[in-house]
Order: structure tokens, then sequence, then C-alpha cells
């Protein structure tokens, strides 16, 4: 199989098995219900994929990777470090009216311990957090933060947005925009009332 062919049947076999698992959820969706739904044999599917699981974190790589180039297409519209901070803080809760996010929590509570599977989760968590990085290196350049800081920093930023989603469960769609303005309006400035003297 040519590598060009090769790689449309396996966009395809990702496409048909993202519609899939959002129809029926991961632990419901079995290898013989994805051979049926996408067409292809189960001999293409174990060529393309390693298990049911390798297929689903390729999934999520390829989400993450349209995530991020989705990004870098709207980045353009903002201007300084801060607003871009603000700017993906959003990018993030437009995410989550996704619903592979909701097959992915299943996933990742449904999963073992695997070494392999666990360390291409981490690659796929890691991809947003180069970019607020890239943020925050913008704002070291502008002199806005130390630039000995920057990861550090970067990684408390992606903690917090983390961290807030999981408020998911228990607000609306721009409740969970506003918090996650607050958020990065926290971040940015602290929690601390300033007193005139």
């Amino acid at each position: 199989m040519s590598t060009e062919k090769a790689q449309r049947k396996r966009d395809l076999i990702l496409d048909k098995a993202k519609e899939l698992f959002i129809q029926r959820g991961y632990a419901a969706t079995s290898m013989d219900e994805l051979v049926k739904y996408t067409g292809a044999s189960k001999g293409s599917i174990y060529y393309h994929f390693k298990s049911k699981e390798d297929l689903f974190i390729k999934l999520l790589a390829k989400q993450n990777q349209d995530w991020m180039k989705s990004w870098d297409e709207k980045k353009v519209r903002f201007v300084s470090f801060e607003e871009k901070l603000y700017g993906i803080a959003e990018h993030m809760v437009d995410d989550f009216q996704n619903p592979l996010t909701k097959i992915a929590e299943e996933f990742y509570i449904n999963q073992p311990e695997h070494k392999s599977l666990l360390s291409e989760m981490l690659a796929i968590i890691q991809g947003p957090r180069r970019l607020y990085r890239e943020i925050l290196t913008e704002g070291a350049q502008e002199g806005r933060i130390p630039a000995e800081d920057v990861d550090e920093i970067s990684v408390v930023f992606a903690s917090l947005l983390d961290g807030m989603t999981v408020s998911y469960f228990e607000r609306s769609q721009e409740e969970l925009r506003e918090l996650y303005r607050r958020g990065v309006t926290y971040f940015l400035h602290g929690v601390l009332t300033r007193t005139n003297k």
C-alpha cells in the first residue's frame, strides 16, 4: 500500500471510529463494531493501529493536533501576550463542546496503567502546554515576566487551565467562559486586593 493511500485509509478509519465512539462510548464499542462501521477489515485496522486503545489514543492525538492548528489560525487576532492568554483559555472552553472530550474522560477512567499508553497520553497533554509556553515567552520578550521563569510559569498556567476543567460538570458554557476569563485575570494580577496608602 502506498504511503499516501495508507494515510487516507488510516484517516478514514479514524474519522469513522470517532463517529462510532461518540455514538456508543469507548467501553461499549468493540473491535468487531469498528470493523463493521468503518468498512475496513480487521487486518486493515490492525495494520494501522495495535489495538482499540491505540486507535483511540491516535484519535485523541489527531483531535489535539486539530485543536492546536485551530489556535494557530485564531491567535493572529490577539496582539499582546495577555490577550493571547485570554484567547487560548477561551479556545479551551470552546473545545469542551467537542463530544469526544466526554469519551476521552471515560477512556482515561477505564485504563489500567499501561506505560506506553501513559507516555502517549502525556505527549498529547504536552501539545497545548507548548502553546502556553510560546505565549509566555512573548510576555518575557515584552519584558512583562522574567524570562528565566517562563518554564515554571507555563506549568502553573497549564495547571490552572487543566484544574478548572472539573467545573465542566457544574457550569454552563457561558459560566465556564467567565470562570476561565477570571482565572486568567487572577493568574496575571493576583487575588489580593490592593489598598491605596
